[in-house]
């Protein structure tokens, strides 16, 4: 006969996940090894605590112990997907595709998992194969701001500029404080040639995140690209970006680029010096700077030639 002051197996499961809910993750970890210790197959238990070392980096753990569960209960969506999370994590992209895609077996309905499919094919530069799985997730859950904003990223990188625009405006409109969807859509309207509209983009996100060193740096791009007598801001907002990021090469090399179109070479030289102390293998850094050194050494031997040596 079980005492009536024993909490049951339920009451214990419930307790934890609550605490899980609430980041306690000691104590809700404690909670699931409680029930384990009386039901070792629990798979929801198992599932859990699995999800507790995937979220602390014991991903070899997580793998276990999830693996576990869903032998149990082969049809429990959730498992296979975090399954799948975890393995990605290890490198094991095929066995996270699978779980995924069992997880899509269990519930064709499941948003998260055909994301998650859709960022481990986009890695692996399969971006058509992406597509499908971002659309399907957002066709399913249409305020999924960031499947909309990878499918942005993945529409960019196949070309479809104007299909990726539309695609970051729907992830701000889900999300109007997402301030990576704002820069996104910005580095769009430059490539589509709206530069006035990219700015609005940029200082949107930097509004968000006043931190941003990657809107800082495509601010100062879309002042220097719009031709319009702005070299200053350009260069206030990349210094902006290397004040909160100094390793930012691509910061560097930008600044270096209007340095050097407002004639200040020593400063352009030592940008991309920057840039390349960062980044050594950024090759167009390689190239603006031998250019330059390149310019500035015959401009000293121009300037020897007519001033003479003296005799």
């Amino acid at each position: 006969m079980v005492d009536a002051e024993t909490p049951s197996i339920q009451h214990i499961l419930e307790s934890a996940v609550g605490h899980h809910g609430a980041g306690r993750l000691p104590e809700a970890e404690a909670g699931y090894r409680q029930v384990l210790d009386t039901a070792p197959n629990h798979p929801v238990a198992l599932h859990l605590l699995g999800v507790i070392a995937h979220q602390v980096g014991q991903n070899d753990v997580a793998v276990e112990l999830i693996s576990k569960a869903v032998s149990v209960h082969p049809d429990y969506a959730d498992a296979h997907n975090n399954l799948g999370a975890a393995l990605k994590e290890l490198g094991r992209l095929d066995d996270a595709m699978a779980s995924y895609r069992r997880a899509i077996g269990v519930n064709p309905e499941y948003a998260d998992a055909h994301y998650n499919l859709g960022n481990t094919l986009a890695g692996q530069g399969k971006a058509e194969e992406a597509v499908g799985c971002f659309q399907k997730a957002v066709e399913i859950k249409p305020d999924h701001a960031t499947a909309h904003n990878n499918l942005g990223n993945v529409f960019k990188e196949l070309g479809r500029l104007e299909d990726a625009a539309a695609s970051f405006r729907r992830a701000t409109e889900a999300k109007p404080d997402y301030a990576e969807a704002h820069n996104n859509l910005g580095n769009v309207l430059v490539d589509l040639g709206t530069p006035d509209s990219a700015l609005d983009s940029f200082n949107k996100a930097l509004a968000i995140s006043p931190e941003f060193a990657e809107a800082h740096s495509n601010l100062g791009m879309g002042n220097a690209l719009q031709n319009m007598g702005r070299p200053d801001n350009a260069v206030a907002s990349f210094q902006k970006a290397l004040e909160i990021s100094p390793e930012y090469a691509q910061a560097h090399y930008n600044l270096g680029n209007v340095f050097k179109d407002l004639g200040r070479l020593d400063e352009a030289i030592s940008s991309f010096q920057n840039a390349l102390a960062h980044q050594p293998d950024y090759p167009e850094a390689h190239n603006n700077l031998g250019l330059l050194q390149l310019l500035r050494g015959i401009s000293r031997t121009v300037g020897t030639i007519m001033g003479g040596d003296g005799n």
